[in-house]
């Protein structure tokens, strides 16, 4: 991995470069630190500089994450560096624990970003189909159970009442009315009682004056 990374003029002026994102920025920069330059001999020329190892440049998703890169930020910049022209793919790894990794392409695709004569990438990423299996389908389904458990239950209507047999339980309006309605009958009988016997009274009362 080379020390010391050396940019083309016509790279940094780029609209393409410019309008990379951070993360997109940083893994690219990544990736010129693991070029293997090599000059090329010209005859009455200054030497080029060739990518020696180009093609066969790997940078796993557990590099990226051991620089602190998370998996999503590095597969959007990876894409991002596709699409823009700054990488392409030269062979579509399978990952897992077999080794197969992805081998990357650093293109120069870029110096004709926003023309019409711009070239897509010739090996598009291939995203990854298949079904979650061991550690990977436990932790997704565990992730997946505890995002549920978040979700607030629906509450019970306030309107019915149930009861322990999940029975609609509805209250009578007849009976709190007769209650209500013979309680006042007995009030006012009383109330007429006690009238008419003060009545007596002082009538009696009267007439024994008089007498």
């Amino acid at each position: 991995m080379m020390k010391n990374i050396w940019f083309d003029k016509d790279l940094l002026r780029s609209s393409a470069f410019r309008s990379l994102k951070k993360w997109s920025l940083i893994v690219y920069l990544d990736f010129l630190r693991k070029r293997q330059m090599e000059p090329v001999k010209r005859a009455k020329r200054s030497d080029d500089w060739i990518i020696k190892n180009n093609g066969e440049i790997v940078y796993p998703y557990s590099e990226a994450e051991h620089k602190g890169i998370g998996r999503r930020e590095f597969r959007n910049a990876i894409d991002e560096l596709m699409a823009k022209g700054f990488l392409d793919i030269a062979h579509q790894g399978s990952g897992g624990r077999s080794g197969d990794m992805t081998k990357y392409f650093i293109d120069d695709r870029w110096k004709d970003y926003g023309k019409p004569s711009f070239r897509p990438a010739k090996n598009p990423r291939i995203k990854d189909s298949r079904q979650a299996r061991g550690w990977t389908a436990f932790h997704a389904k565990r992730k997946k159970s505890s995002v549920t458990e978040l979700i607030p239950k629906k509450a019970a209507s306030r309107s019915k009442s149930v009861t322990p047999d999940e029975k609609p339980r509805t209250l009578s309006s007849s009976k709190s009315d007769t209650r209500k309605e013979g309680s006042n009958n007995v009030k006012a009988s009383v109330y007429e009682d006690k009238c008419q016997s003060g009545q007596q009274l002082l009538w009696s009362n009267n007439l024994d004056t008089i007498l």
